[in-house]
């Protein structure tokens, strides 16, 4: 999610990904960190396209695909059958939150006890090697506020 700071040359570097860091590459990195919330490629493509003029929309996807691939955004679901992102430069083990009303997100640390959850996975013969979850709800605001 979008914060107060410069990326550093490192954090620029990782989000990008593999392959070039060209100059609208680093724009669409600093768009997706601008962005509030949940936010499709396309949305993206129209946040990165004020600072780079006749931007492409295959450079977009190109460049979404190496942040994804870099752990820079997640896939938090989608909207309307599009995908949706979130800026998620965490290196931690976490999960993520989104508010139904407004869109917000927060990260969340893993609510998966590691031994007892995966003592069926284990069971069934299976050996967990990563694991993805989304949880969906309101935020206090859009609670308050009647939201659904």
């Amino acid at each position: 999610m979008a914060h107060d700071r410069e990326l550093t040359d490192r954090e620029l570097r990782t989000a990008c990904g593999e392959g070039r860091m060209s100059h609208q590459r680093l724009r669409i990195v600093r768009a997706a960190d601008g962005m509030a919330g949940t936010f499709t490629v396309e949305e993206l493509h129209l946040s990165a396209k004020r600072s780079v003029p006749g931007l492409g929309i295959a450079t977009t996807y190109r460049a979404v695909t190496a942040m994804a691939s870099s752990g820079t955004l997640a896939v938090v679901g989608e909207r309307n059958g599009r995908t949706l992102y979130v800026w998620c430069a965490n290196d931690e083990h976490h999960h993520h939150i989104i508010c139904t009303g407004c869109g917000r997100v927060a990260g969340i640390h893993c609510p998966l006890p590691e031994d007892d959850a995966l003592v069926a996975v284990k069971n069934a013969g299976f050996t967990v090697t990563r694991h993805d979850l989304t949880l969906y709800g309101l935020c206090d605001a859009c609670r308050k506020g009647g939201e659904v």
